[in-house]
């Protein structure tokens, strides 16, 4: 079969039937738009057989993948959404009379808006926790920063790991990463090193390392070493507030002991709100720097080199 040439344009199309109508032969017609002599002939023959320029639809081969198929692959996909294509493929193979290639999975399923893409994290919380998130944030829109949130010392303990990503992806379409099939729980992996922070609106604060597991005299001994000098730096007038969140070790008894003997001053926080602590904005910042000093990193003194560096 020959090599099949361009089509006429909409314009050309428009010109010969033009020409046609207006009585011009064919030879004529050849002359004056430089068109093929088989292309004009061809058309022009088209043309006074049906009386419309425009080119029949091709009709194409029968579609093997019918919507009944896709319908099929969607309930699949969705059900295995942390399965891999070749996976996919096979289950949905086991459904359907005729299989089809993994391409072909993976074309239809990019057709019809599925991706592999990473999970999303999220912490999962009650639906009294939610309103009691949105009650804070509420009660608490009329502040501004010179009446309050400047004399707020933030501070959080981020627990630091370098070398180890165990990344998940799952299959979904656009604006389906908060499903909760297609999150991922906070992980539960041992870290290298865990260190606590602070800062506030004036400048930063301290950070230190902590060795081990973080218990309640762990976190008397922190804050006693590691606060004070930060209200004395900034807060000469003694006008602040602490914030930290709801962990056991910070609620503890001998906690709120130590608290009232040195008239430590704390404020209410919401339970599951680490997005709202504008630290963690200070720990994505302080992860993304390490991960360009990886090369530099062979063991926790490292780490803790590099920590303090940044």
């Amino acid at each position: 079969m020959g090599r099949k040439g361009k089509e006429l344009t909409s314009d050309q199309k428009s010109s010969l039937a033009a020409l046609n109508d207006a009585g011009y032969r064919k030879s004529d017609i050849v002359k004056l738009t430089g068109i093929k002599q088989s292309t004009v002939y061809s058309f022009l023959k088209r043309y006074e057989h049906r009386g419309d320029i425009e080119n029949i639809r091709r009709t194409g081969r029968p579609k093997s993948f019918h919507d009944r198929d896709m319908r099929k692959l969607s309930r699949c996909v969705k059900k295995h959404r942390r399965k891999s294509l070749s996976e996919i493929t096979n289950i949905f193979n086991e459904s359907i009379d005729r299989p089809f290639s993994k391409r072909t999975v993976e074309r239809k399923l990019h057709s019809d808006g599925f991706h592999k893409r990473s999970v999303k994290k999220k912490i999962v919380s009650v639906r009294s926790t939610r309103k009691k998130r949105v009650a804070y944030c509420r009660g608490n829109l009329h502040k501004t920063v010179n009446a309050h949130w400047s004399k707020v010392i933030f501070s959080d303990e981020c627990k630091v790991v370098i070398g180890q990503d165990s990344r998940v992806s799952v299959w979904r379409k656009v604006g389906e990463e908060w499903l909760t099939d297609c999150i991922c729980p906070p992980s539960q992996r041992k870290y290298s090193l865990m260190i606590w922070g602070c800062i506030t609106y004036h400048g930063v604060g301290t950070i230190t390392v902590v060795e081990g597991n973080i218990n309640a005299l762990k976190y008397i001994d922190i804050i006693d070493n590691n606060l004070w000098p930060v209200v004395v730096r900034h807060f000469p007038d003694n006008n602040y507030v602490l914030q930290d969140d709801n962990a056991p070790v910070h609620r503890a008894r001998s906690v709120q002991d130590f608290r009232r003997e040195t008239g430590l001053k704390s404020m209410n926080w919401p339970a599951q709100s680490p997005d709202l602590n504008i630290i963690e904005n200070c720990w994505w910042v302080l992860k993304r720097e390490l991960q360009k000093r990886t090369q530099n990193i062979n063991n926790t003194k490292d780490l803790e080199r590099e920590i303090r560096d940044i």
